[in-house]
This record gives structure tokens, C-alpha cells and sequence, in this order.
């Protein structure tokens, strides 16, 4: 166990002590940040947020424009001034401290229709806060019981035709465990998978593997590297979501969506562990293919078609949401490489059967141990052979001869 962790230890400080380590670290929140502030910041200016008048000629508007207490951090609000004097709205208009101004004119209720003043085409954030405002007034004339209840709309529940699957219907904040089990896979997978392949290579090129293999096992080296990797990526998203951290509890007031997030603890936790499991595998197969190839130009092919396994669920997005239970949901759920984002989505949008997760953890094990086994072997067969490329069928038809 001491030469395991001995191996994982170096790994992991021979990644973290590069240079380009904390480039990435660092580099990437910064530059996405960085996007996102820009793209923020043009729609912003792009918007004109100036207050637009209304003049109510038909003695309509009883109660003001109600203010939030709150404004998002990406939301609009457009204040609505009421005006008795067109003349001056028409002056304020003009020197552009109106957008525009409305006239609702008497006998509204007959036509519904209103003019709208101005040089310029009204946005449709204007006019959703002008057929706000005269909805919110209207139905203060109208007794209607629980009007409140009536607006926020009906709760629906969703339930399989069999009665064994049902959910909720209100869990849109659900989906934010696959969108970041989604994003922490493709990070383990492209950097720590990365690392482990590039690693591999090249102790297997410049002969460090030929010392390293006399004084541990090929199942010990293997073991030693995954977790040493595994520790970088987690490293990584680790300071991620710190900085992520950070800046939700700033912008806390801002960011008012925060309120709706309510997580099943269960739900992320078995994420969770289907992301760990899942990364195991694919590490697994990176010490097969850095063990088979002879140069990192020929890794780095294979590497790039191992990502479009992990993320085939984005791409039957619209089999998860209409049919979480169907066949090809449930495919990609017990195909190893895809299950943590496939059990994840499906888990947003119904209820999994404790006997079906249960089944789907034991397929991942035991692709756990196949993907192990397999390495083992070409750590044996093919690491020495370093100016040979193995080829994967090499480590069942030797061991036949063998036999």
C-alpha cells in the first residue's frame, strides 16, 4: 500500500509543480469570466433601460408599478412613469429621458388597444411591463376568489403509465446536478485522463518505466497513477468551485434564481459516485492505450474518441426529457463511459428503481475491474516494448498461446 501512495504522491506533485498546471487552474475560470462578462456587459449596453412614460386616459391605473425588492443580476427591470401632460412627455421623450410613452385611451376596455409614442420600435421587456401593469389593474376591478392561486397556475405531477415512475414536475432546478456532473466529467476525463496518458508515454519513451516496474508491481504502478491523477483533477475542480463559491455568495443579492435550487442530497450523491466510478474506468483505459502506444501523437489520436462516448447523452437530450425510461436512455445508462451523465439526467426527470442503480453501480465495478485486469496485462506485456507499438488484441490472443 506504501508503494502505491509513494506512486500517486509523485504523480500528482510532477503535475501540480508545472507551470502550466496553474496556467490551466487559473487561466480557465479567468478567461470564462472573462467571456461572460463581456457578453453581459455588451447586452447590457445594447438595451435601453431608460424609464418609458404612460398618460391613462381612461383612469385605469389605481395602483402604481410595483418595484422588486430584489433585481437579478441579469434581469431587466423598466420603470413605468405616469404622466398626466402629454406635452411633457413628449419634451422628455425628445431630450431622451424617456424611451417613449404609452396613451391608453379611454374606452380601453372596448378596443384593448394602446399607442405607444416614441422614434423607436418599443422592446419586448417595454410592452411586457405596460400589459402588466394594466393585467395587474384590471383584475383589482374583478372579485375573483384566490386569484393569486389562479395566476400562479396549476401543479402537475407526472406519472408513468404503469404507476412505477413518478415525479414532481417542478425540479427545473434539477437539472443543474447533470449540467455539472457534465462539466465535471469532461474535466477529469480531458485533463487528469490527459495527464495520465501523457505520463505514461513518455516514461514508457524515455525508459523510467524499466526502473519504476523492478521495484513495484504493474497493478501498483496503475493504481498509484490513477489516484495521483485523480487527486489533479480534483485539485482543480476543487479550486473552481471555491472561486465559484466566492462569487455566488457576493452576488447572493443578485443572483435571485439561487432561492428556487433545492437538491435531493441522495440525488447528488449517487451522481456523485457514478462521476468517481465512471473516471476510474475511463483512467483505466487511458493505462491501457498509454501502455499499447508508442508515441503521445498516437495516443492523443485514441484520447480524442474516448470523449465522444462520455458525452453521447447531450446528444439524445431529447430521449431523456420525453422518455426518461426508454430504450436508448436506458442504454447509455448502463454503458459505462456515459452512465454518471445518463443516470444523472435521467434521475432529473423520474424516479430510478433502487434495484436498477443498484445494478447499473455493479456494472460500473465490474468494468472496473475488466478495465484493471486489462491493464495489468499491458502494463506487463507492453510498457518495456518501448519502440513497439501493442496492439490491444495482443493481450487475448498471447495469453490463448500461452494457455
Amino acid at each position: 500500500m506504501k508503494k502505491i501512495f509513494d506512486i500517486a504522491r509523485y504523480e500528482y506533485t510532477h503535475h501540480v509543480g508545472k507551470r502550466r498546471f496553474w496556467i490551466a487552474l487559473f487561466g480557465i475560470p479567468v478567461g470564462f469570466l472573462a467571456v461572460m462578462a463581456l457578453s453581459v456587459l455588451f447586452s447590457y449596453l445594447s438595451f435601453d433601460t431608460e424609464p418609458v412614460g404612460y398618460i391613462d386616459q381612461a383612469n385605469l391605473i389605481v395602483q402604481p408599478q410595483e418595484v422588486p425588492e430584489k433585481i437579478g443580476f441579469l434581469d431587466i427591470f423598466i420603470e413605468l412613469i405616469p404622466y398626466t401632460d402629454e406635452s411633457k412627455a413628449r419634451t422628455d421623450t425628445k431630450t431622451g429621458t424617456l424611451q417613449g410613452y404609452f396613451i391608453i385611451p379611454p374606452g380601453y376596455q372596448s378596443t384593448y388597444s394602446i399607442t405607444y409614442v416614441s422614434n423607436k420600435q418599443p422592446a419586448s421587456d417595454v410592452i411586457g411591463e405596460i400589459n402588466q401593469l394594466l393585467r395587474d389593474n384590471l383584475l383589482l376591478q374583478e372579485q375573483i376568489p384566490h386569484l393569486d392561486r389562479i395566476e400562479a397556475g396549476s401543479q402537475v405531477s407526472l406519472e408513468s403509465l404503469d404507476g412505477s415512475q413518478t415525479s414532481d414536475g417542478t425540479g427545473w432546478h434539477r437539472l443543474m446536478v447533470p449540467i455539472v456532473i457534465g462539466v465535471l466529467y469532461f474535466i477529469l476525463v480531458m485533463s487528469s485522463g490527459g495527464y495520465l496518458l501523457q505520463s505514461l508515454v513518455e516514461e514508457k519513451q524515455n525508459r523510467t518505466m524499466e526502473i519504476m516496474i523492478t521495484s513495484v508491481t504493474p497493478n501498483q504502478l496503475m493504481i498509484g497513477k490513477i489516484i495521483g491523477n485523480l487527486g489533479v483533477g480534483f485539485t482543480q475542480i476543487g479550486v473552481w468551485m471555491l472561486i465559484l463559491g466566492v462569487g455566488l455568495l457576493i452576488f447572493r443579492d443578485r443572483l435571485t434564481f439561487l432561492s428556487d435550487l433545492n437538491v435531493s442530497p441522495g440525488y447528488l450523491a449517487i451522481s456523485l459516485a457514478l462521476l468517481l466510478l465512471g473516471f476510474i474506468v475511463i483512467a483505466g483505459l487511458m493505462a491501457i492505450i498509454g501502455a499499447t502506444m508508442s508515441t503521445m501523437e498516437e495516443a492523443q489520436g485514441v484520447n480524442g474518441l474516448m470523449i465522444l462516448p462520455t458525452v453521447l447523452p447531450l446528444y439524445f437530450f431529447n430521449s431523456f426529457i420525453t422518455d426518461p425510461n426508454g430504450t436508448i436512455p436506458r442504454i447509455l445508462s448502463y454503458f459505462p463511459l456515459s452512465a454518471p451523465i445518463s443516470l444523472s439526467l435521467r434521475m432529473a426527470f423520474t424516479t430510478i428503481p433502487a434495484w436498477e442503480i443498484a445494478m447499473e453501480f455493479g456494472i460500473m465495478i465490474l468494468t472496473i475491474v475488466l478495465v484493471f485486469w486489462l491493464s495489468g496485462k499491458a502494463f506487463r506485456r507492453g510498457l518495456l516494448e518501448y519502440n513497439k507499438k501493442l496492439k490491444l488484441r495482443d493481450l487475448f490472443v498471447k495469453e490463448a498461446n500461452r494457455g
